[in-house]
């Protein structure tokens, strides 16, 4: 299995359990925000409000996953959520490579 296989693994067994959420790929699974607040919310459940998620536009929902992230996890935030996650798109697909 490649990083790659075993990363998408991963963020699948993250999202297990969640309405309507699936990580079926670094793209299109990701644009909206909800799996990257379904991941933080799965490890510290009291960050993230996810009935607030499921209401959310994609960039509240990746202004929200990013904000928590820093603030509260030490993940230093590298990328910004506007332009409708393509941001998001840009580093998962670049991470691909490495």
């Amino acid at each position: 299995m490649t990083a790659k296989e075993k990363l998408l693994l991963w963020s699948q067994r993250m999202v297990e359990g969640y309405h309507g959420m699936h990580c079926d790929n670094f793209t299109t699974s990701w644009r909206d925000g909800k799996l990257f607040n379904a991941v933080i919310h799965k490890h510290s459940p009291t960050l993230i409000d996810m009935s607030k998620v499921y209401r959310q536009t994609h960039v509240e929902n990746l202004e929200q996953a990013f904000s928590v992230a820093e603030r509260d996890l030490g993940v230093t935030r590298l990328l910004d959520p506007e332009g409708k996650g393509t941001h998001l798109y840009r580093f998962l697909n670049y991470s691909q490579y490495y």
